[in-house]
């Protein structure tokens, strides 16, 4: 397992286990997709918060995935904390999905039907 580092900015007013909790959301997303990726550097979430009605808060979560030089970006609102950062992991994971491994899975399925063509011949 590579260095990971989940980095957090406008968590000023975000308690200790909700910190833990989110924490233990991205160390499972990157469980997940660098088996794939192989090099997952760094994971950072920026908390925006709008007191919007009253004494409810809406939550703005910018995540940003940063892994061998690129760096995919993601954004999500909610009323509810953790379901806005579960949002916007959801999207970073859709982003890798649909552009690096998917193509990824593509190029071997077509190398290996190219090798069981010739193993026919």
């Amino acid at each position: 397992m590579g260095e990971f580092e989940v980095k957090f900015s406008g968590f000023q007013g975000i308690g200790k286990t909700e910190k833990e909790l989110i924490k233990d959301n991205c160390t499972k997303f990157y469980d997940r997709y660098n088996k794939k990726l192989k090099n997952i550097e760094f994971i950072e979430l920026k908390l925006k918060s709008y007191q919007v009605e009253g004494t409810r808060t809406k939550f703005s979560i910018h995540s940003i995935l940063g892994f061998s030089g690129t760096v995919l970006t993601s954004k999500a609102f909610d009323w509810v904390l953790l379901k806005a950062v579960d949002s916007s992991l959801k999207k970073i994971g859709t982003e890798v999905s649909r552009k690096f491994i998917g193509p990824i899975q593509r190029k071997t399925k077509s190398k290996t039907r190219i090798l069981d063509k010739k193993l026919e011949s």
